[in-house]
């Protein structure tokens, strides 16, 4: 199984997670950094999902097992109960209906994973190792995280906020680029945004 890297507009988007243990805690946890909006279905849930979900309105918990109609409607799913044989059942629910459904440590069941990443404000690294090793994603993304800094984060938000102008400016793809990286090398070597950009 070969899984293409896609970054997907998760800003209130629905999404669903079946089950309130600590695995779906990190679910609902990481869906919420990419904005979306999280329904939780489960008969019970952990304090980590009660404590999000009394401080975002953004997710919702659902207090009952769940039901095969509970897939409907949802960008995608994430299967995080404690029965596997469930968690394969709500895979194949959605793969039925052409929604894209996680089922955590069930790699066959799933059409999409979940990378570890690192979050800068909208910069984002991610690494999959394709469901085979999860503890080396993680080292990876230890070792990154001296890379991407919060300044980055912020060089990013300052790059998108002058976009236009340089597109404006330039009338060819490598003129732009000669353009863009000279601000990037420029901030980077003098660590700190530019006071102002002069085309």
């Amino acid at each position: 199984m070969a899984y293409f890297p896609m970054f997907v507009d998760l800003d209130r988007q629905p999404c669903l997670v079946a089950g309130g243990g600590n695995v779906a805690a990190r679910k609902v946890q990481v869906l919420r950094d990419f904005g979306a909006k999280v329904t939780v279905i489960a008969p019970d849930c952990s304090e980590k999902i009660m404590d999000m979900a009394s401080n975002d309105k953004m997710i919702e918990i659902i207090k009952r097992p769940f039901m095969e109609s509970d897939c409907r409607g949802y960008l995608l799913v994430v299967a995080a109960t404690d029965d596997k044989a469930l968690n394969h059942d709500i895979s194949e629910y959605c793969k039925n209906l052409g929604i894209m459904v996680n089922a955590v440590d069930q790699k066959d069941d799933c059409s999409f994973i979940f990378s570890s990443y690192i979050k800068e404000k909208n910069l984002v690294a991610a690494f999959s190792s394709g469901g085979n090793s999860p503890a080396l994603t993680q080292y990876l993304k230890s070792e990154e995280k001296d890379i991407l800094t919060p300044f980055l984060g912020e060089l990013n938000e300052f790059m998108g906020s002058i976009r236009e102008k340089v597109l404006k400016e330039y009338d060819t793809e490598a003129e732009r680029k000669k353009a863009f990286e000279a601000i990037i090398n420029s901030a980077v070597k003098e660590k700190k945004l530019p006071d102002n950009v002069s085309l």
